[in-house]
């Protein structure tokens, strides 16, 4: 049966200031200290089902510095990169590359957040810009088999925009250009009847 989510439940706001490129781009470099990404990964037990937390290579921290998990084997011994280490409050925005801001996301999922939560709502900001951030997830309560999944996201994104309009920064802008003719297109085709 198909479960139903309470979104308000799983969701927060954060709040944000735009900081300049360089002091994000600091931040970013600390991805070289293997330490605090060792603490990131560890700390999320439900990892270890997808790779071992205590064989940590050298490949698998090249690719944890450039914000990839460690390298995980599908069903048929396949390697892939499933996971993003995601910055929870965004680099541009002030974050840290410290272990409390940090949480290994299924590559998916760390797109859907960027694609049709954060990134729609900072566009355009300038650096000094402050604002209060909507629909984010509230990681304590959101579980790796809800981001893994497609229903939950495309739930999810359903909630954004009947909640609060939020849409991703392409469909936003045109249907800006077309006085809400196009969301109503749009929404329909994504999701059925505007909601009464």
């Amino acid at each position: 049966m198909f479960k139903k989510y309470d979104f308000k439940s799983l969701t927060t706001t954060m709040d944000i200031e735009i900081i300049d490129p360089k002091e994000s781009q600091r931040e970013r470099n600390r991805y070289d200290d293997k330490r605090d990404l060792k603490s990131t990964i560890y700390k999320y037990y439900y990892y270890s089902e997808f790779f071992d937390c205590d064989a940590l290579t050298e490949r698998d921290m090249e690719f944890i510095k450039k914000g990839f998990s460690p390298i995980s084997k599908d069903e048929n011994g396949k390697e892939s990169k499933m996971f993003t280490v995601h910055h929870i409050q965004p680099l541009n925005c002030g974050g840290k590359t410290l272990p409390d801001n940090l949480i290994p996301l299924p590559k998916k999922f760390h797109s859907f957040i960027h694609e049709k939560i954060i990134d729609p709502q900072i566009q355009g900001m300038q650096v000094g810009d402050k604002k209060t951030i909507i629909g984010v997830p509230d990681f304590s309560k959101i579980t790796l088999d809800m981001m893994m999944d497609s229903s939950f996201r495309i739930q999810y994104h359903k909630f954004i925009v009947d909640e609060y309009r939020l849409l991703p920064i392409a469909v936003a802008s045109k249907s800006k250009r077309d006085n809400g003719q196009f969301f109503g297109n749009w929404y329909k085709s994504h999701f059925g009847s505007i909601k009464d």
